[in-house]
């Protein structure tokens, strides 16, 4: 499972059928049982700024026009995950980055290394 992976997540606390998801963590090199992610609609929501647009592609794996969620970050035991459906361009995964930091209120500023 890596950033960028778009798989199909199986709890029925978020959906009656497995929906696709996103992973937004970072690829750590640890033993986590859990991921962060955040959840796909294909609600029209090009009226929501911080929702990223994805069409889909064989790329992708998508079969209709999506939305990444990024008000709707959620993190899930891996074992909920489904199957791997396919993944985002780096130049997705900047957009959905970018709208993470505002959501989150993270600033260039704010990060220490």
């Amino acid at each position: 499972m890596k950033r960028g992976e778009i798989w199909t997540l199986k709890d029925g606390n978020y959906a009656s059928k497995a929906r696709p998801v996103v992973i937004v963590q970072a690829n750590l090199d640890d033993n986590f049982n859990s991921v962060i992610l955040c959840l796909l609609t294909s609600f029209e929501s090009d009226n929501i700024s911080i929702r990223v647009k994805i069409n889909p592609n064989s790329e992708n794996g998508l079969k209709k026009i999506s939305y990444v969620m990024t008000e709707k970050i959620v993190t899930v035991e891996k074992s909920l995950l489904g199957k791997l459906v396919g993944s985002l361009s780096n130049r997705t995964m900047h957009l959905i980055a970018r709208n993470l930091a505002k959501i989150l209120e993270i600033h260039k500023n704010d990060i220490v290394e």
